[in-house]
């Protein structure tokens, strides 16, 4: 009885993919600035965990290209350059519009069920000003078109450049801009469902332009500190 006491007691252990993810949320909801810096020591104290843990967080955020390691520098939050930026749109353009075509294809009424379910979740969150809840929302409508699509090879490319395009939307973002349209969303579902092709694919291509156009895509320096973004941790 008493072990079992004491092991209630205890901290759930937090796993690296929970802290990949609270580290992102924090790049989101504008705690967390590209460039900051992510120390080892400092990740550990924050969650309680030793530094092998830290370490796979760290090794998933860079296969995302979230956060960039340099040798003997460290870790940071990935800083996309403007020709960066509008790469990545530009491959979401190429991208999105092949993934619709395959959707057009292939998706049952119970897969734009789910995208129309996804959406609403979005307007949900968007609605209630639960910003960070709502671009991972309209993230995960991009990427069960892509998982519905049932094109392994661009679904792969998608996982990486979503949340290359948040980073990118955090850097870039103007003032009080709007964020990317559940409305659009939804538009996007019903042309799909009525299998148009044409009208569909010339969405989802003005649909990733728009998000690009409600950028300020310009150089410029921006910096924080990993302690301020996680002070109710420590």
């Amino acid at each position: 009885m008493k072990a079992l006491l004491e092991a209630g007691n205890k901290k759930k252990k937090v796993s690296d993919k929970e802290i990949y993810q609270e580290i992102f949320d924090a790049i989101l909801s504008f705690r967390l600035r590209p460039g900051t810096r992510l120390t080892e020591d400092n990740l550990s104290k924050i969650f309680n965990v030793g530094r092998n843990t830290i370490r796979s967080a760290l090794l998933r955020l860079s296969q995302d290209h979230i956060i960039e390691i340099e040798p003997n520098k460290g870790a940071f939050i990935a800083k996309p350059s403007v020709k960066q930026a509008k790469d990545i749109f530009a491959a979401r353009q190429l991208i999105e519009v092949a993934i619709v075509k395959d959707v057009i294809k292939h998706a049952t009424k119970s897969d734009f069920a789910l995208l129309k379910k996804i959406v609403k979740t979005e307007q949900d969150n968007i609605d209630h000003e639960h910003i960070v809840e709502g671009i991972l929302s309209g993230g995960d409508f991009h990427l069960m078109l892509a998982k519905i699509s049932k094109n392994t090879t661009l679904e792969r490319m998608v996982t990486t450049l979503v949340p290359q395009t948040s980073l990118v939307i955090v850097q870039y973002e103007k003032p009080d801009a709007p964020k990317c349209s559940y409305e659009e969303h939804f538009a996007l579902i019903e042309v799909m469902q009525k299998g148009q092709v044409d009208k569909a694919t010339q969405l989802m291509f003005d649909h990733i332009q728009g998000i690009e156009a409600r950028l300020k895509l310009e150089d410029k320096e921006v910096s924080g500190e990993l302690l301020d973004a996680f002070k109710p941790r420590l």
